[in-house]
């Protein structure tokens, strides 16, 4: 039987979100995967020696080190850690500027 309606029929969902649907042929290229990101040492270093540190404080180990009395040597790591952040910022913005 012929369709004799003066307009084509409206399609329905499915067929619209079919039609939206895009498929790469398998003879293109298939897109490069995103680069990996790098692991930032900067947050990686002071988060393990936190950890260690913080397990260590809660096993109730005794530590008699004295490079460690009265904070001497955590300052030094705080403050460098600091720097290693600000440096590593600013070189960040230079290079995408």
């Amino acid at each position: 039987m012929a369709d004799y309606s003066e307009f084509p029929t409206t399609p329905t969902a499915w067929q619209e979100q079919q039609w939206e649907e895009v498929r790469a042929l398998q003879t293109e290229d298939r897109p490069e995967p995103a680069p990996r990101r790098r692991v930032d040492l900067v947050a990686l270093v002071p988060g393990v020696l936190f950890v260690l540190l913080a397990v260590t404080a809660m096993a109730g180990v005794d530590l008699r080190l004295g490079f460690l009395a009265d904070g001497g040597i955590i300052w030094v790591a705080v403050i460098a850690a600091g720097v290693a952040l600000l440096v590593r910022e600013l070189r960040r913005s230079r290079r995408q500027s």
